[in-house]
């Protein structure tokens, strides 16, 4: 018998508690399949009021009874108001924060998760496969694309052209006069010409649209 139902085996709200911390030490034990289980269990005892009559506190019962600190128990509590049995069954297979799981949730049942527009079911077969998709998903989070950039419009595009072709004016004045083919100028030379070739297929193009 567990000692706390010995211990409070007179009085049937001690025979509760009991109950309950039975099921909280058997929960500890077996796979993390009972994480929400667990969650609940705390849930009710802690908003029963059975521990007031007892004379227990909170704290008490976590550290004493449950095997647990309060914070902990708080935790499991708030995750499973928050996202229900889904987020638990899908921690046995991956680790998860709340966060994570924040932005994936509408993808998240309790039995399946979607990957590329597939259920996949969270069964420890399908781990690996869960595993990768979640690390994708964080490496998303942590460095998101850039926004597309709109087009430039013609008054950017105007100072951008004329800021280039300052540069390369400015270029071509540092020039050595006395190297007359050095390999800096013939550079210069193929890029001013390179630059004028794709404007005036710019102009053909606007021409015929």
């Amino acid at each position: 018998m567990d000692p706390l139902e010995t211990l409070f085996m007179d009085d049937q709200k001690h025979i509760d508690l009991g109950s309950w911390t039975g099921l909280q030490k058997a929960f500890a034990t077996v796979a993390g399949s009972c994480s929400a289980a667990r969650a609940q269990c705390l849930k009710q005892v802690r908003e029963s009021g059975m521990l007031d009559d007892l004379g227990l506190t909170w704290d008490e019962f976590c550290k004493d009874y449950a095997g647990l600190s309060r914070p902990h128990a708080d935790s499991l509590i708030r995750q499973y108001e928050q996202f229900g049995d889904a987020y638990f069954r899908l921690s046995e297979i991956a680790r998860v924060s709340s966060k994570t799981f924040q932005q994936i949730a509408s993808r998240v049942d309790a039995g399946a998760i979607e990957i590329a527009g597939e259920k996949v079911a969270l069964t420890p077969e399908n781990a690996p496969r869960i595993r990768a998709a979640i690390q994708t998903l964080r490496e998303q989070v942590r460095h998101p694309p850039a926004p597309a950039r709109p087009p430039a419009g013609v008054i950017e595009l105007q100072v951008r052209v004329e800021a280039v072709a300052d540069d390369v004016a400015r270029a071509v004045l540092a020039l050595d006069p006395a190297l007359q083919e050095d390999a800096e100028r013939a550079g210069l030379r193929a890029l001013a010409v390179s630059a004028m070739n794709r404007f005036r297929a710019l102009a053909r193009q606007l021409d015929a649209a």
